[in-house]
């Protein structure tokens, strides 16, 4: 076999090997989208499904207020979050609510920052007072005190519970308004990513979310 020929059948195998590596890491990628994909749409389903939602309000590691919502009924269970471990370990905490009040299906822990950047509204309804955004934020870490004729006789936790659970209900019952939907969509999602909203437990679809914006991109 002369020289040249013996080139061009290297060359020829060097171009098929190529060929066959380039198709099957495309393949793979494929397959990594189409599992990824169905990961999230399970996770983001599961989300959904979601009827018992621990939701806390935290300064610092410590949680100064809590609520357990129930999706269904929008009825809120307080929490006291005296007798409660920090949040720096979220699993001891959250295994520490389940012991005592049982099952949660998430626990969503919002900062100040979250709190106030999610209240669309410049205030909020609660038992017959308006409540202003930074009012709600300082009642509801215990940094000032409501009024006597809006706590009455309940002790400084369960009061922040009941504040808490008021404002989460009040956005989530105007998530299915376009306006109201995007807007927390979009904002707890850059909260979630910036640290100031931490989730558990978590999902495929938030460790996602964590990194790609698909909400910016879906209607």
């Amino acid at each position: 076999m002369e020289e040249g020929e013996k080139k061009e059948k290297k060359e020829k195998k060097k171009f098929w090997t190529l060929k066959k590596t380039i198709g099957m890491i495309l393949l793979i990628l494929v397959l990594l989208f189409v599992f990824t994909a169905f990961g999230v749409w399970r996770g983001l389903k599961d989300i959904a499904d979601d009827q018992k939602i621990l939701m806390i309000a935290e300064e610092g590691d410590v949680a100064k207020a809590a609520s357990i919502y129930d999706t269904d009924s929008g009825e809120g269970k307080a929490v006291n979050v005296e007798v409660l471990p920090a949040l720096s370990n979220i699993e001891t905490f959250y295994d520490a609510v389940v012991a005592e009040y049982g099952n949660v299906d998430r626990m969503i822990i919002a900062d100040t920052e979250a709190i106030y950047n999610l209240s669309m509204d410049p205030s909020i309804e609660f038992r017959g007072a308006d409540v202003d955004r930074n009012t709600l934020v300082d009642w509801v870490i215990g940094k000032s005190y409501p009024p006597q004729s809006l706590q009455k006789d309940q002790v400084p936790w369960d009061f922040r519970a009941d504040l808490l659970n008021e404002w989460f209900d009040y956005y989530y019952d105007r998530l299915d308004q376009g306006r109201y939907r995007k807007f927390i969509i979009e904002n707890g999602m850059d909260l979630y990513r910036n640290g100031h909203i931490k989730i558990y437990k978590t999902n495929i679809a938030l460790t996602v979310l964590k990194y790609i914006s698909i909400e910016k991109i879906i209607p």
